[in-house]
């Protein structure tokens, strides 16, 4: 099936590393956003087993006000 706008013959030179540049972008964003909400988790459970702060602090890159307010 052809479809003009959307045929690779017919794009814009570019246009694909244009949206790789976007897509690896956005992966970036969600592997870092998931990486945060695992240091967390590894933090509550290391704050749980009243390991000193900045231990966890040092271990999971957090800071010490985020390992405070969990």
């Amino acid at each position: 099936m052809h479809h003009e706008r959307w045929d690779h013959i017919v794009m814009v030179p570019g246009i694909f590393k244009e949206f790789a540049t976007e897509i690896n972008a956005e992966i970036a964003k969600n592997v870092s956003k998931s990486l945060l909400e695992r240091n967390r988790e590894f933090a509550k459970k290391m704050k749980a087993r009243n390991r000193p702060i900045d231990e966890i602090v040092e271990d999971t890159g957090l800071t010490k006000e985020e390992v405070e307010a969990l």
